[in-house]
């Protein structure tokens, strides 16, 4: 699809970007770093955020609302700070709530990746477009069979 010359004028607002950056730099897919969210999030729609706008005709403009971009800001690892420096103090004053309550102990952790993002089977697995308890199923599976890869090796 060709970019319009309206497309390349909207340029993402800051906090886009940085969303952007922390999630590649996680080694996330928009689609397994939104189901990483505890809130009601796609893949296409964090696309939408990170790119600032919705790729219409004409291209409407997207801005998160301050409690889907704290969620966001958490599953990749953006501080409150960081958000603050950005422009969207509501979204970082939200986002220390959110880390308030996980530091607490509520339940959050849940959220984490069961898979190690680092291995690549692994990820690939999470990554995969089926429901969680499937996810962790393959993740399971591999790690048996690697576990046992090792024992025949040593063996």
């Amino acid at each position: 699809m060709a970019v319009t010359s309206s497309e390349q004028e909207m340029e993402p607002p800051p906090e886009a970007h940085l969303i952007r950056v922390a999630r590649m730099a996680r080694g996330l897919s928009p689609e397994a770093a939104a189901q990483l969210a505890p809130i009601r999030l796609g893949g296409a729609r964090w696309r939408h955020i990170e790119r600032g706008y919705e790729p219409k005709r004409p291209p409407k403009r997207v801005r998160a609302p301050d409690t889907t971009l704290a969620h966001m800001a958490r599953v990749v690892g953006v501080s409150p700070e960081r958000l603050a420096e950005a422009g969207r103090d509501a979204a970082a004053v939200v986002l220390r709530e959110i880390l308030r309550q996980q530091a607490e102990g509520d339940g959050q952790d849940r959220e984490r990746p069961y898979a190690d993002m680092s291995d690549r089977l692994e990820r690939t697995a999470w990554e995969m477009p089926l429901p969680i308890e499937d996810r962790k199923l393959i993740v399971d599976m591999l790690r048996e069979a690697k576990a046992q890869g090792r024992h025949e090796r040593s063996a």
